[in-house]
């Protein structure tokens, strides 16, 4: 089984390390994602999302997967977020649910 990452700047190194390929960080329900401030009111209704981090031609990206389909895919990138320092919070709070859940 592949270690989960700790905090943001493990799961940038993983994700580098293993560029071309996704780092699980998380399913969130739908109230969960919400409650992180992602703006869920463009998206058609779903039950649970599941995030990863990816790297890829020296760009980062934060995928969203909607119930597990691979047709509703979305991502956002550093730039899209205001920068690499709220780039990495996102993924840290991403990340702050994975403990709770454990």
């Amino acid at each position: 089984m592949t270690k989960k990452p700790q905090n943001a700047s493990e799961a940038m190194s993983m994700a580098k390390e293993k560029e071309g390929d996704d780092i699980f960080l998380v399913r969130l329900t739908r109230e969960e994602l919400e409650k992180s401030g992602f703006d869920t009111s463009d998206f058609t209704p779903f039950e649970y999302v599941d995030i990863y981090l990816g790297y890829w031609e020296g760009e980062y990206d934060i995928k969203y997967r909607f119930d597990s389909d691979p047709r509703t895919d979305y991502y956002e990138r550093p730039k899209d977020v205001g920068g690499l320092e709220n780039f990495m919070e996102d993924i840290a709070m991403y990340l702050s649910f994975q403990e709770e859940d454990e």
